[in-house]
């Protein structure tokens, strides 16, 4: 039996979703990634000599954190990859002390090693964040793939546990931009050919659903009509009137292309608004993902001025920054101070002086003094302005013994994201 539109005017399926996806629950916000590369990065050993020059300074003093580079305990929270080694050869030059270590791999903060760091000193000065590989290149270069030297410079996955995670999210979103279809046989309404299994998640055999939000995508299901064979219904797909709310926010040159008598596909259109994605078998703590960034997925896979990789990385910035200076409030460690520095790390392999090395784009910075359960928040645009007219500190050993090779001369120069606003 087939049913007009008009008989279920709030048809929607968003009570197949996981409470932690549903768009009616409310999602803490993550900064965009645009806006964040307003400012390039800098090279990550200028960083840390910057870093540690503005902690020694007055402005820091007076906020009730006093540097003491005798005993302060340099940290590292990232990923076990070795394109990261040179953040800890980094961090021994300039402190002469073996950073600490905090991370999990997939750039993870490890709460539980924060115990064992005040043991080692009452002072902790923390680097930490996601990574992503990144070629130079046009339009912006790309990310998510870094050169391996060890395997005869075979290209691979960087972060290879994030990049893992994003792979099958990928594969689907990719999958329905390329089969649900929208045209318009009579030259008035736009219709959608939706395979059924971006409807209702017993439809797909696979771990990851993607379901397109027929509260907002759709205006009903179109009827029945014998004597209009496009009503007629295809085996294991739904035909719907494209709602207004999905049309108006195209450009009108890209919605001209679905007012066609020829099925179209959707492509990336189908932004965040109108569909969530889930992995039905996700690990859950207390109804949430374990794994951060999955309420965030939709976002991420669909966003159209940043690429995938790169706006996961400060996804998984943002969620692990939170988890830090959550734990060093905690009262166990109000007696202590930390002074906590997170980013991305944006990784390159440079054959001129073949070796890894790292840019840094900070998300922020925290200020902890000894005494107090809240910390001094400082934002990324203030990060750099505070950094940027400092000479960074002299290191305890010199650099370029310890790193290998001599400063790099142009690897931010060579960093071209952004160049435009807009992602194919």
């Amino acid at each position: 039996m087939c049913f007009s539109a008009l008989m279920y005017p709030t048809q929607n399926n968003l009570d197949w979703l996981p409470r932690y996806c549903d768009p009616r629950t409310f999602l803490p916000g993550v900064q965009e990634t645009v806006v964040l590369f307003d400012q390039p990065p800098l090279l990550f050993q200028d960083f840390v000599g910057k870093a540690i020059a503005w902690l020694q300074s007055s402005e820091v003093e007076a906020m009730g954190f006093r540097y003491d580079p005798r005993t302060a305990l340099p940290c590292k929270w990232k990923c076990s990859d070795e394109s990261l080694f040179g953040v800890d050869l980094c961090l021994y030059a300039y402190t002469g002390h073996y950073p600490f270590d905090k991370g999990k791999i997939g750039g993870k903060f490890n709460d539980g090693a924060v115990g064992a760091a005040v043991h080692h000193s009452a002072q902790n000065v923390d680097f930490g964040g996601a990574h992503v590989g990144y070629a130079p290149g046009d339009g912006g270069g790309t990310f998510g793939r870094i050169e391996r030297p060890l395997r005869e410079s075979e290209v691979s996955t960087d972060c290879g546990y994030m990049m893992g995670v994003l792979a099958p999210f990928q594969e689907v979103y990719t999958d329905a931009c390329r089969n649900i279809f929208l045209w318009s046989p009579d030259g008035q309404r736009v219709l959608a050919s939706v395979p059924n299994e971006y409807l209702e998640p017993s439809w797909s055999s696979r771990r990851i659903k993607l379901l397109v939000d027929l509260s907002r995508f759709a205006a009903g299901v179109v009827p029945y009509e014998v004597k209009k064979p496009y009503t007629h219904k295809l085996a294991g797909r739904t035909l719907f009137f494209v709602a207004e709310t999905f049309l108006t926010q195209l450009d009108p040159a890209v919605a001209a292309r679905f007012v066609t008598p020829d099925p179209t596909p959707v492509g990336r259109e189908l932004t965040a608004e109108f569909f969530n994605i889930f992995d039905s078998g996700a690990e859950l703590a207390n109804g949430i993902p374990v794994e951060g960034i999955l309420p965030y997925m939709k976002y991420i896979l669909s966003s159209r001025v940043a690429p995938d990789a790169l706006k996961a990385a400060v996804t998984s910035a943002n969620i692990e920054h939170n988890r830090l200076v959550d734990t060093v409030r905690a009262e166990p460690f109000r007696a202590f101070s930390f002074a906590c520095f997170s980013g991305v790390f944006i990784d390159m392999f440079d054959e001129r002086v073949g070796a890894y090395v790292n840019l840094f784009q900070p998300i922020g910075a925290a200020i902890k003094p000894a005494g107090r359960s809240r910390e001094i928040e400082i934002s990324p645009a203030e990060v750099h302005a505070k950094l940027a007219p400092l000479t960074p500190a002299t290191p305890r050993f010199p650099l370029e013994s310890v790193l290998g090779y001599p400063r790099p001369t142009d690897l931010v120069e060579r960093f071209t994201y952004p160049t435009s606003r807009t992602v194919r």
